[in-house]
Protein backbone atom coordinates (compact mmCIF):
# COMPACT_ATOMS: atom_id res chain seq x y z
CA UNK A 1 0.00 0.00 0.00
CA UNK A 2 1.22 3.15 -1.24
CA UNK A 3 1.36 6.19 1.12
CA UNK A 4 1.01 9.52 0.40
CA UNK A 5 2.38 12.00 2.29
CA UNK A 6 0.92 15.93 2.37
CA UNK A 7 3.90 18.39 0.36
CA UNK A 8 6.16 20.58 2.75
CA UNK A 9 4.62 23.82 1.37
CA UNK A 10 0.88 22.59 2.26
CA UNK A 11 1.84 21.74 5.83
CA UNK A 12 3.59 25.22 6.26
CA UNK A 13 0.21 26.74 4.90
CA UNK A 14 -1.94 24.67 7.52
CA UNK A 15 0.56 25.13 9.90
CA UNK A 16 -0.19 28.96 9.48
CA UNK A 17 -3.68 28.71 9.27
CA UNK A 18 -3.71 26.82 13.07
CA UNK A 19 -1.65 29.53 14.47
CA UNK A 20 -3.45 31.91 13.51
CA UNK A 21 -6.37 30.57 15.24
CA UNK A 22 -4.76 29.86 18.30
CA UNK A 23 -3.40 33.41 18.27
CA UNK A 24 -6.92 34.80 17.69
CA UNK A 25 -8.43 33.15 20.52
CA UNK A 26 -5.31 34.12 22.47
CA UNK A 27 -4.09 30.47 23.63
CA UNK A 28 -0.32 29.86 23.74
CA UNK A 29 1.07 26.96 22.14
CA UNK A 30 0.96 25.19 25.69
CA UNK A 31 -2.50 25.63 26.23
CA UNK A 32 -3.19 24.65 22.87
CA UNK A 33 -1.25 21.48 23.48
CA UNK A 34 -2.81 20.77 26.50
CA UNK A 35 -6.31 21.18 24.92
CA UNK A 36 -5.20 18.43 22.11
CA UNK A 37 -3.72 16.27 24.26
CA UNK A 38 -0.10 16.38 22.69
CA UNK A 39 3.18 18.49 24.14
CA UNK A 40 4.10 21.86 23.11
CA UNK A 41 6.95 20.83 21.22
CA UNK A 42 4.57 18.78 18.87
CA UNK A 43 2.58 22.06 18.28
CA UNK A 44 5.23 23.97 17.63
CA UNK A 45 6.34 21.50 14.69
CA UNK A 46 2.80 21.45 13.58
CA UNK A 47 2.33 25.45 13.28
CA UNK A 48 6.22 25.14 11.55
CA UNK A 49 4.61 22.88 8.72
CA UNK A 50 7.44 20.07 10.35
CA UNK A 51 4.68 17.58 11.16
CA UNK A 52 1.26 16.45 9.97
CA UNK A 53 -1.84 17.48 12.64
CA UNK A 54 -3.92 14.46 12.82
CA UNK A 55 -7.66 14.33 12.19
CA UNK A 56 -7.78 14.27 15.96
CA UNK A 57 -6.14 17.76 16.31
CA UNK A 58 -8.31 19.45 13.20
CA UNK A 59 -11.47 17.96 14.70
CA UNK A 60 -10.41 19.49 18.07
CA UNK A 61 -9.29 23.09 16.64
CA UNK A 62 -12.65 23.10 14.89
CA UNK A 63 -14.34 22.19 18.58
CA UNK A 64 -12.42 24.90 20.05
CA UNK A 65 -12.99 27.59 17.12
CA UNK A 66 -16.58 27.38 17.46
CA UNK A 67 -16.71 27.91 21.24
CA UNK A 68 -15.86 31.84 19.70
CA UNK A 69 -19.00 33.28 18.19
CA UNK A 70 -16.99 34.62 15.43
CA UNK A 71 -15.11 32.09 14.40
CA UNK A 72 -18.18 29.95 14.98
CA UNK A 73 -20.10 32.01 12.23
CA UNK A 74 -16.21 32.76 9.70
CA UNK A 75 -14.08 29.42 9.77
CA UNK A 76 -14.92 27.24 7.30
CA UNK A 77 -13.41 23.65 6.91
CA UNK A 78 -12.33 24.91 3.56
CA UNK A 79 -10.53 28.07 5.04
CA UNK A 80 -8.73 25.67 8.21
CA UNK A 81 -7.99 23.00 5.39
CA UNK A 82 -7.28 24.70 1.87
CA UNK A 83 -7.17 28.08 3.14
CA UNK A 84 -10.19 28.89 0.83
CA UNK A 85 -13.42 30.83 1.79
CA UNK A 86 -14.41 32.30 4.67
CA UNK A 87 -11.60 32.54 7.51
CA UNK A 88 -10.43 34.09 10.45
CA UNK A 89 -10.21 37.42 8.47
Amino acid sequence: MKVHRLSSEYLVELGTRIKTVRTFLKYDQKRLAQYLRTAASQMSKIEAGKAEPGIYHLLMIKKLADTNEYLRENLTWAWLLEGKGKGVF
